[in-house]
């Protein structure tokens, strides 16, 4: 697996920068360049959905108890599954959640990220297996140049070229090329894996 000083190798190479003597791989250049493009491409993963960016936990609900935890590094719900009846659970506003009775099925939730908990309406009477999926915390912050890269390595390529061209615009200062960047990178992301997403296949209804 790779880790960001690989990355930098890389992007030294498209800079013409391989002796290090124009831009240095701490906080100072290269580093915080490379933490922004994780920042960005993670964002685009989650409003494309892209599936190699979405993790599932396995929760399980106590007697009596209306909510369970959400995993230390939860960012953004999918789905919460209710996997001894196979069913979905309704995810609801605040407003919707206060309306319902307490006593209603338990059969939605709400998502209390205050206190990083799943609230159920509807007690669980006994132990109950859910399922959740999420996208999760992509936070580059305190990342070094000995961090391996996140999302297994699918990035590496599309994040040292965003990162290389940034750098080749540094004494140009054009803002409008860095919008541009921004954009071919989201455009590399989601053109390399959006067809990896599951498509719903509609089928002939009986009006066909």
């Amino acid at each position: 697996m790779s880790t960001i000083a690989n990355v930098i190798t890389d992007i030294r190479v498209e800079v013409q920068d391989s002796d290090s003597t124009r831009f240095s791989s701490d906080t100072t250049h290269i580093l915080p360049l490379v933490k922004q493009a994780i920042r960005r491409a993670n964002r685009v993963i989650q409003r494309n959905h892209l599936q190699f960016g979405k993790k599932k936990a396995a929760l399980t609900t106590v007697y009596g108890q209306a909510h369970v935890d959400l995993p230390t590094d939860f960012d953004v719900e999918l789905s919460l599954w209710n996997t001894d009846s196979r069913k979905k659970l309704t995810l609801k506003t605040e407003d919707e959640y206060e309306e319902m009775s307490s006593s209603a099925t338990f059969d939605s939730w709400y998502l209390d990220v205050e206190n990083s908990r799943i609230l159920l309406k509807g007690t669980p009477g006994s132990a109950v297996n859910l399922v959740l999926y999420y996208f999760p915390v992509i936070d580059p912050s305190a990342y070094d140049t000995s961090t391996t890269m996140p999302w297994g390595g699918r990035l590496d390529d599309i994040v040292a070229r965003y990162v290389s061209l940034r750098l080749q615009n540094i004494d140009e200062m054009n803002l409008t090329v860095d919008t541009q960047l921004l954009a071919d990178l989201e455009t590399q992301i989601i053109e390399s894996y959006r067809p990896l997403n599951p498509t719903m296949i509609e089928r002939a209804g009986w009006v066909d």
